[in-house]
């Protein structure tokens, strides 16, 4: 049996074309969204470009964790530094063409530093956004020690 399932979002705009994307899903937290400022939108609003960076950085995130807890991998903390890269084409059309993620996974012990390298280049290959885009997708991964523990 092929097992789906169905994600809702909500969209209401409002005030200076600034929109509100809420989940009729559960309690989700509303979030603002509005054309970037480079576009003519508001400095303090998530813009889908945001939004597109924050799904490909998130997914890779939670889909590292899923594979960590099935490899029993203790993971201190996870931080990335996420960047996408909006094109213009010779269509004149504007393409998000690359997006570069930059996860770093602290460790708790020095001989998970290969396992967590190997789970994060496992979580790249698997990661659903990932697979679903057309943008290249990189990932730079860096794995360390708590600085307590480094030397």
């Amino acid at each position: 049996m092929i097992e789906s399932h169905d994600y809702r979002v909500d969209l209401t705009s409002g005030r200076d074309r600034i929109a509100e994307l809420t989940s009729p899903d559960g309690h989700l937290r509303s979030v603002d969204v509005a054309t970037p400022p480079e576009f003519g939108g508001p400095e303090d609003v998530w813009s889908p470009e945001h939004l597109y960076v924050a799904s490909l950085s998130s997914c890779l995130m939670t889909t590292f964790f899923a594979i960590a807890d099935i490899a029993r991998l203790e993971v201190a903390s996870y931080a990335d530094e996420a960047a996408g890269h909006l094109q213009r084409g010779g269509d004149r059309l504007y393409t998000m063409d690359r997006v570069e993620l930059r996860p770093h996974v602290v460790v708790y012990r020095e001989e998970d530093i290969d396992k967590a390298l190997r789970l994060l280049a496992k979580a790249e290959s698997v990661c659903l956004i990932s697979r679903s885009v057309s943008s290249v997708v990189e990932v730079v991964p860096k794995v360390s020690l708590p600085t307590s523990v480094v030397g």
